[in-house]
């Protein structure tokens, strides 16, 4: 089975670092994160990356090279995991 789409729920301190990393070494792979957390997810999409809302060094550059083009964050969990071939569960 070929992977295009991955989807990971929870867009704490592990999905939305590690999903972001995997979405910038894999451009040819969508990545969305999901979660019911509003304004959480609000911030991972904010135009101002000093608002992420976790700190990891050079994070704001992976996430700056990658959002948009293959990585994404939504509140639509329901959509992105049956359009997914592999999920990941972050809770």
């Amino acid at each position: 089975m070929k992977i295009n789409n991955i989807c990971c729920i929870g867009a704490g301190y592990v999905g939305g670092p590690t999903m972001s990393v995997i979405a910038q070494k894999n451009p040819h792979i969508n990545v969305t994160v999901v979660d019911i957390n509003e304004k959480r997810i609000s911030l991972w999409n904010s135009d101002d990356l000093s608002k992420l809302p976790i700190y990891e060094p050079v994070l704001d550059k992976v996430i700056s090279e990658a959002r948009g083009r293959n990585l994404f964050f939504s509140t639509d969990i329901d959509k992105h995991i049956d359009n997914s071939e592999m999920i990941f569960i972050s809770v």
